[in-house]
């Protein structure tokens, strides 16, 4: 045993999500896994031992922190045997496991599989290590068509899939697959889609939110002992750091309306992310928990969040109502808006950002087209104005033009859909 005397002897233990139902209780467990190895090394009289441990971690995935550790270590010259109570602990990839199978060869590493009588010291033994490896892949290919399999005959009954309830709600302590009103947190969504009807951007909202010091969601949950972030530590700076995109979640959250959304995201067995799917793949239950939404507020949100300009705040820090509505006639680009303080007055103007970038000289746009927006203001409220007291003086005629324009916006989009079909075909087709 000289010849391993002052290098290191690598004791891998993993340690996956469920192991304990799957495996045989708690024989996998890392406490017995350090000591099942330690004790095999002690029997081998083999020394200067070092623990390298995966806990949660799946053995699909190559990119763990002890695994990549331990490789690096092995590459470096540390390393000279490695051993594993079996080969499932190394993972379930076998090409990945062929990999590093390779890597142990070039750097004249020791192998041990105890359980699966694997020990690369004996040729022999290593006939089996490929089959082995083979058949850990499919098993864990075969554990996640199982899983795809139960979570999607109970996403087509009814019951959400999600493992969490989102914010606004939580699951009924009774009933693990029905959500129920979390009211503390409900008021809060109803507060923001509440800002948002009432012209707030959600740049606006999310500061007027961080100034009432409202817990993010993700703090939020964490607080409750919920959600993904409730076993990390977060930076305790973000506790009330709203943002654009945390705001848009929320408004486009169909389950606020009391809807179960289903299938939104799918994944591949070797992938860790989710990936989204496009909306026609999702699964929509309605009316089936309390809403938090009204569905009539929900639908006005997404008319407006789907027509939204891009709204930057101009070098003052100010977002103007315009902001990003406002385009050259001239060339079609969109038009900037300046404040300009002069005469302790403030004034808005816009010009086109074409002929800007231009620097004069040789401007794509021939004019700046400046225009006074304080003055476009007036007369948009002014145009209001006539359209409420219309309103007000011929409600029906008002209620059929209206629904008449919402029928017209719908053939439109029902058009564009239509027309995306041959595309998306193709591409079913070519993969």
């Amino acid at each position: 045993m000289m010849e391993y005397a002052n290098k290191i002897t690598a004791l891998y233990s993993r340690l996956s999500v469920g192991d304990e139902d799957r495996d045989g209780g708690e024989s996998n467990s890392i406490v017995n896994q350090k000591a099942f190895l330690e004790r095999y090394a002690r029997q081998n009289k083999l020394m200067n031992i070092r623990h390298y441990i995966d806990d949660d971690e799946s053995g699909r995935f190559f990119d763990r922190s002890a695994y990549t550790q331990m490789i690096s270590d092995v590459e470096s010259g540390k390393i000279s045997i490695v051993i594993m109570k079996d080969m499932t602990r190394w993972g379930r990839d076998y090409l990945q496991v062929g990999n590093a199978m390779e890597i142990f060869r070039r750097n004249n590493v020791r192998f041990i599989a105890i359980n699966n009588g694997i020990d690369s010291k004996d040729q022999n033994t290593l006939e089996f290590a490929t089959f082995i490896n083979i058949m850990s892949e499919w098993y864990a290919r075969d554990i996640s068509k199982k899983v795809k399999t139960g979570i999607k005959t109970k996403g087509t009954s009814g019951k959400p899939v999600a493992t969490e309830a989102p914010y606004g709600y939580i699951k009924d302590p009774d009933n693990k697959d029905f959500w129920i009103v979390d009211k503390k947190a409900a008021e809060v969504v109803k507060l923001i889609f509440r800002l948002f009807m009432d012209g707030k951007n959600r740049n606006q909202i999310a500061v007027y939110l961080k100034e009432k010091e409202i817990l993010t969601p993700t703090f939020y949950m964490k607080q409750q002992d919920r959600g993904t972030a409730k076993n990390r530590k977060l930076n305790e700076e973000n506790r009330y750091n709203w943002n654009k995109a945390t705001l848009t979640h929320i408004l486009k959250r169909q389950e606020y309306c009391g809807d179960v959304v289903n299938f939104k995201t799918e994944k591949h067995y070797k992938d860790k992310r989710n990936h989204y799917v496009d909306k026609d793949k999702w699964q929509v239950i309605k009316n089936v928990h309390e809403p938090i939404i009204d569905r009539t507020t929900y639908e006005n949100v997404q008319r407006i969040l789907k027509n939204a300009p891009v709204k930057r705040p101009n070098r003052d820090g100010e977002i103007h109502a315009l902001s990003g509505l406002m385009y050259c006639k001239d060339c079609g680009t969109k038009m900037h808006i300046r404040t300009i303080h002069k005469n302790n007055k403030v004034q808005h103007v816009t010009y086109c950002s074409e002929y800007a970038k231009g620097k004069s000289k040789h401007p794509k746009c021939h004019s700046p087209h400046r225009i006074d927006v304080d003055d476009v203001m007036e007369t948009i409220t002014e145009v209001l104005r006539k359209i409420a007291q219309y309103s007000l003086a011929n409600k029906e005629e008002f209620e059929a033009l209206v629904k008449s324009s919402l029928a017209k916006e719908q053939t439109e989009e029902i058009k564009k859909q239509k027309k995306r079909i041959p595309q998306i075909t193709d591409r079913l087709v070519y993969h």
